[in-house]
């Protein structure tokens, strides 16, 4: 058995052993070929590669010489380019001295397409523009020496055909050479011939300085207009950025306000301005910075308030000026600012109603130019030039909803005159139907009723009395029955009542208010719009007091604001879509009517440049006059230059009496009234003796009892 066993382990491993070492044999055979393999691989690879970088070498030789070829081909084509454009040239040159010219018939055809392609409507607005602008350059230089309508002929005679012609066609010319150069991005022809027949018509209103002619002006120009905005289409406005427009309303304002400090103040230069009204505030703000208190011996010829005579805390706001300015200028330039600072709240008007570039300077336009705000400023001085700007900010106010700012802008509104208190009550009327809160219409009603009836009472009971009789005297039974009676007779008589606003004497006053505005403060289909017209119509067209009815007078300040504000709410109403020109008519028309009634004006510096010297004595001589004196004034125009100081008297031939009284008494010299005559005698054998005189300007006396210092 263990034989056995020995045996069979003997055969087991061996035949194992065999198997093991054929396995192994056939592994290193196997190995061998892998490792022959991968070195044919190998070797096939770099061949592989070796072909590449030869192909690539073979492409980049091809594209170097592709290149050279390209090159030595485009130099080839230059230069025969150039041969062939010298042979053409050679040949045109040939050809142009060996055609012959063209035919007459060639001609006129050529010329018949060229005037078949002119725009005719355009080239007629272009030589229109260019003549009515040369005809403005000759009324603006004889605008001193010769009046277009009543020396019409001298001017006729005074304008040379030929240079003129000429001018027009070398304008015609330049004009046309701009349209090219712009290539139709802006109608030239409609701006040139819209501001051509603008700068004529003001040439002529400025020089002639008449109502109708305006109008007819207006009527005019308003049709050519028409015609060129729906002719051109001009978008300029509506191109530039809402900010352009407020720098040009801005500077607009200052030029409308330099006009009118300028002019208001050499106006006091040259002696226009009077007692009344601008003596009174002169001493009343001599008096504030002094005491605080608004008193004055101008107004009535004794120490009085002026609050006695109008109750009107608003003067105080001013104060502070005066007393670091103390001059009659400062007053002056004052009104000129309050004039034209309400445009800001206009502005603010106009964008909350989003309006167009156009618009907002139109309106901008109305307001700087209306001669119902710029007209007054030139009667002296008044607490009415506060009511334009403290008007639109209450209407800004009550638009945006500030309850707060309304309320502070009607206490403002009341503090300007007790009268004022009119329009707070018609206003807020009008607030009670268009706020979506009304009660604050209610409320600011009963406030201002409330105030009119006390500060009244007040007058009438320790003042000089409300001047209801002279302001309504027309619609009162009895001589100051009161304004219960005047209510009264409009309710039994309306129809009187009617023909005391528009009589025939007042109807060309209803004209310049309303024609500017193109009369839009009656086109509104919402009754309570009428409330802001209902000042216009009580305070002005009613009553029975003449300088309420005339532009030139404080009393148009708060009802031309009104108008104006009435008319730019009725314009938004409006559903057209055309409407855009009705502002600009507005504006059109103001501006005419501003030159028309406000270029008078401008002859105040003329007059002072004229008698410059004599003024200049005459300041020298009141100015002698010490401080602290006394005066009496026999002249209302010099009044206001001897009016800073506690005692100024104005003499007149029903206060003969007054003389004795005064420290000093001022004439004009050589003076042939008759009154005048007697109050020298008088004075004279009462002891006064000459102090200063000029025999072109003034004397002055002084009292025996005057002791300097």
């Amino acid at each position: 058995m263990p034989f056995i066993f020995i045996f069979i382990k003997d055969i087991f491993f061996e035949s194992l052993e065999d198997e093991t070492n054929e396995v192994t044999d056939e592994a290193k055979a196997s190995g061998k070929e892998a490792k022959a393999a991968a070195k044919a691989a190998k070797k096939a690879a770099k061949a592989e590669k070796s072909k590449k970088n030869n192909k690539k070498e073979n492409v980049s030789k091809k594209a170097d010489a592709i290149n050279e070829q390209t090159v030595q081909k485009e130099e080839i084509i230059a230069e025969e380019t150039e041969n062939l454009n010298e042979e053409i040239q050679a040949e045109e040159s040939e050809n142009a001295q060996a055609e012959p010219k063209m035919s007459f018939k060639e001609v006129l055809e050529s010329i018949k397409k060229y005037i078949c392609g002119i725009e005719v409507p355009g080239c007629i607005m272009r030589l229109l523009g260019c003549y009515f602008i040369v005809m403005a350059y000759f009324i603006y230089k004889n605008i001193d020496k010769i009046n277009p309508i009543s020396q019409w002929q001298e001017f006729v005679k005074n304008i040379p055909i030929l240079p003129s012609v000429l001018i027009i066609a070398a304008g015609f010319i330049f004009f046309t050479s701009i349209k090219r150069l712009l290539k139709g991005k802006v109608n030239t022809d409609s701006l040139l011939l819209s501001g051509g027949v603008i700068c004529f018509s003001l040439s002529y209103l400025w020089k002639c300085n008449n109502f109708y002619y305006c109008v007819g002006f207006i009527a005019v120009s308003a049709i050519v207009i028409w015609f060129c905005y729906n002719y051109g289409g001009c978008k300029l406005l509506s191109r530039l950025p809402k900010w352009s427009i407020y720098t040009l309303v801005g500077l607009l304002a200052i030029a409308s306000g330099l006009f009118i400090g300028v002019y208001t103040v050499y106006k006091h230069y040259v002696y226009w301005t009077a007692t009344f009204d601008f003596g009174i505030f002169l001493q009343m703000y001599h008096y504030m910075a002094e005491t605080f208190e608004p008193l004055t011996t101008c107004e009535r010829n004794e120490l009085l308030s002026h609050f006695a005579v109008h109750f009107s805390p608003v003067y105080y706001l001013l104060l502070p000026f005066y007393y670091f300015f103390p001059s009659a200028n400062t007053l002056l330039i004052a009104q000129a600012v309050l004039a034209v600072i309400g445009v800001i709240p206009l502005m603010l008007i106009c964008r909350n109603r989003k309006f167009s570039n156009a618009e907002t300077l139109c309106f901008g336009i109305i307001f700087l130019f209306c001669c119902g705000i710029v007209g007054p400023c030139f009667y002296d001085f008044h607490e009415n030039a506060f009511l334009p700007a403290i008007l639109l900010w209450f209407f800004y106010a009550i638009e945006k909803r500030k309850y707060v700012f309304m309320y502070i802008m009607l206490f403002l509104l009341l503090s300007v005159k007790e009268d004022v208190a009119l329009y707070a009550m018609l206003i807020s009327l009008y607030c009670a139907f268009n706020l979506e809160k009304r009660y604050h219409g209610v409320i600011m009603f009963s406030i201002s009723g409330i105030y009119f009836a006390i500060v009244t009472s007040l007058m009438n009971k320790y003042g000089e009395g409300v001047m209801t009789s002279r302001t309504y005297g027309n619609l009162m039974t009895e001589y100051d029955a009161g304004l219960g009676n005047v209510v009264k007779t409009v309710i039994t008589n309306p129809a009187y009542f009617i023909t005391q606003c528009l009589n025939e004497d007042d109807f060309k006053f209803f004209l310049i208010m309303l024609i500017p505005l193109a009369f839009m403060p009656f086109v509104s289909k919402k009754f309570t719009n009428y409330f802001l017209i209902a000042p216009f119509l009580l305070t002005n067209l009613a009553t029975g007091y003449g300088y309420a009815k005339d532009i030139g007078y404080q009393y148009v300040f708060g009802t031309s604001t009104c108008l104006i504000y009435c008319a730019l709410i009725n314009y938004t109403d409006i559903k057209s879509k055309k409407k855009q020109f009705i502002p600009m008519f507005m504006a059109l028309a103001t501006v005419y009517s501003f030159a028309a009634l406000m270029g008078d004006k401008s002859n105040v510096y003329d007059a002072y440049k004229n008698n410059k010297n004599t003024l200049e004595i005459q300041d020298r001589i009141l100015a002698s006059i010490p401080d602290d004196a006394s005066v009496g004034v026999a002249n209302a125009f010099l009044q206001p230059h001897l009016a800073q100081r506690e005692e100024s008297y104005l003499i007149d031939e029903h206060c003969l009496e007054k003389p004795e009284t005064n420290d000093f008494i001022v004439v004009r010299t050589h003076s042939t009234d008759e009154w005048i005559i007697q109050m020298i005698q008088k004075i004279q054998n009462e002891g006064y003796t000459e102090y200063a005189s000029n025999q072109d300007t003034v004397t002055v006396y002084v009292s025996p009892d005057y002791k300097e210092g």
